[in-house]
């Protein structure tokens, strides 16, 4: 039996949310090995799920806020995971070591959008924290020929995306839009480029959260997937 894997989180701070739930199963789906990095790893969710679906993955979790640090060890003992641990701002990471795969839920509303008084919540979700620019450019530079860039973004910014990706010679080679529900315009996209390689984009087909009202087939199928109990800490 799949054990329950807990997670605690501050009462008053970002949280996760079905995003990140989503962007792990399109990474698992898609393929992750070997030396793995979680940028702006909060909670330590995403990583976390992933190292308990490959157990050979080296997990390495990278978040900007100290305070979120012992929420990450918290988790990271509660569920029996091991993972190296830095806390930095990602522009100014450096590691001897280049990675396979690097994955990001990264902070996307632009400065003045959504303000709130809660500056942690700031930093989680405004852009400036972690441009898009600062996320493509530094993972370029330690990510392994031929290594993977998975991340989420807002569907507004997919020509920005584009453009950044390419500047920095990544491949965009898997796109998939993701709706709130039918009919209703993407609000994210999920991203895998890779580094300096030429392969086709492959346009997946789309994700759609909702569906009449009720959470989606796919929705329910990743929920039941990643056996989740949160708790505040």
């Amino acid at each position: 039996m799949k054990k329950t894997l807990k997670f605690a989180q501050f009462k008053d701070a970002y949280r996760y949310n079905s995003i990140s739930l989503i962007l792990t199963n399109f990474a698992l789906k898609l393929g992750i090995k070997n030396e793995l990095l979680d940028v702006g790893c909060g909670c330590g969710i995403i990583g976390i799920l992933l190292k308990n679906e490959c157990k050979n993955l080296n997990l390495n979790l990278l978040e900007i806020q100290a305070e979120n640090i012992k929420l990450i060890e918290k988790n990271l003992k509660e569920n029996n995971i091991n993972a190296r641990l830095f806390c930095c701002d990602f522009k100014d990471f450096e590691s001897d070591k280049k990675f396979d795969i690097i994955i990001c839920n990264p902070p996307f509303y632009r400065q003045g959008v959504l303000q709130s008084e809660n500056n942690h919540k700031n930093i989680s979700k405004t852009a400036q924290f972690l441009p898009l620019s600062t996320l493509i450019s530094k993972a370029n530079s330690l990510l392994k020929p031929r290594g993977i860039l998975y991340f989420c973004y807002e569907a507004l910014a997919i020509d920005k995306i584009c453009f950044l990706l390419e500047d920095k010679k990544f491949k965009l080679t898997k796109l998939q839009c993701v709706h709130s529900k039918p009919k209703q315009a993407a609000k994210f996209v999920l991203i895998q480029a890779r580094k300096g390689v030429k392969s086709p984009c492959e346009i997946l087909e789309p994700f759609y959260i909702f569906k009449n009202k009720n959470l989606s087939k796919k929705m329910k199928e990743i929920c039941l997937k990643f056996k989740i109990l949160s708790y505040d800490f």
